[in-house]
């Protein structure tokens, strides 16, 4: 319905210069000139084409740690090995020009020169009898006849002085008696360099014996030497 006095709304828009109506929104791909292809709105990749690219990704990935490995490889090895540094402050003993290697004096109360040592020897279970050290047949000098409560203590400090000092059988079970080694066999031999030596060293270690208690101990004065059967 008009209004009074108003033109139609019909004829305002049918006058030159009145408002035009709104340009409608163009379809997709209406501005494209001529004949040229359009572009796509989305990309399809199949998946076998997927599985080949990933297996192209891994085989060149393969190839080039494969040359990394080879490189180092080469790398190290022009460069050398070290050789490994020898034991430190470990020298071998010199073997004279003849050839022999020397000789190491060999324990038991001696030294090289056939003397007593006056190093202490490793110490013997005063009380232990089943090893008896003498040879039958043999001489070993007697240095007394101790009590059971001395016995221990006459032995270790007779090896403690360099004397090869043992607890041996008596002439029954229940006594016993201290010897020193070595013996000798023959009674000439008592007068050979060697047992001068060690009746001297016995008769040093009785007045150090003596001295550890006057009253009671004796020196080994009255030592003597008896072939054991």
């Amino acid at each position: 319905m008009a209004r009074r006095g108003a033109p139609a709304l019909y004829e305002l828009m049918r006058q030159p210069g009145g408002a035009s109506p709104a340009p409608r929104a163009s379809a997709p791909g209406a501005g494209r000139h001529g004949h040229a292809p359009g572009i796509p709105d989305s990309f399809t990749v199949s998946f076998a084409r997927l599985v080949m690219i990933a297996v192209g990704v891994v085989v060149a990935i393969a190839i080039a740690y494969g040359i990394g490995v080879q490189r180092g490889r080469a790398t190290a090895g022009g460069a050398g090995a070290t050789p490994p540094a020898g034991p430190v402050g470990r020298t071998e003993p010199s073997t004279p020009a003849g050839g022999a290697a020397p000789k190491i004096p060999s324990l038991g109360g001696k030294s090289a020169g056939g003397s007593p040592s006056t190093d202490p020897l490793p110490k013997a279970a005063a009380t232990d009898n089943n090893g008896d050290p003498r040879v039958k047949g043999m001489r070993y000098f007697v240095l007394g006849h101790p009590s059971s409560e001395r016995a221990a203590e006459m032995v270790e400090f007779c090896r403690l002085n360099g004397l090869d000092a043992h607890l041996v059988p008596d002439n029954t079970a229940l006594l016993r008696k201290v010897i020193v080694l070595p013996g000798y066999a023959d009674a000439k031999d008592k007068a050979s360099p060697e047992i001068k030596s060690l009746e001297a060293k016995i008769k040093s270690v009785g007045e150090k014996w003596k001295k550890t208690a006057p009253r009671i101990n004796q020196d080994f004065s009255q030592a003597y030497p008896e072939k054991f059967q």
